[in-house]
């Protein structure tokens, strides 16, 4: 009868060994999240806001965005085995806006509403 219930305890320990080593496993292979705050200088308003943030989301591999438009900053979560920061600041460039020291494209500038646009100084 012990021996019985040494077992049952024994195979009941080396379960619980395998079920945490398989949770570490599949933790750490969901740990390729990384987060990234990206300057956004030319940022002027709400719309600005929205489109950077659907440029962004469009993206596979972004979890998260959440645009500040009082501090010019996007604070993106990405999944960084998907995509990287060059891609994130390409999409927001392409989009028409400056991303940390990347440019706008010229043309999607062009194309901005006049309220997203930087105002010319005099």
């Amino acid at each position: 009868m012990f021996n019985k219930n040494l077992k049952s305890i024994l195979t009941a320990f080396i379960l619980a060994v395998v079920l945490i080593a398989f949770y570490a496993n599949s933790y750490s292979q969901n740990s390729g999240d990384d987060k990234t705050v990206i300057k956004l200088p030319s940022m002027q308003c709400g719309t600005c806001k929205k489109k950077i943030t659907k440029a962004l989301k469009q993206i596979e591999g972004v979890k998260d965005v959440e645009i500040n438009v009082d501090t010019k900053e996007a604070k993106v979560t990405y999944d960084n085995a998907v995509v990287n920061l060059t891609q994130l600041e390409g999409a927001i460039t392409a989009a028409g806006y400056d991303a940390n020291d990347k440019k706008a494209d010229a043309t999607a500038y062009e194309k901005l509403d006049d309220c997203c646009k930087v105002p010319k100084e005099k």
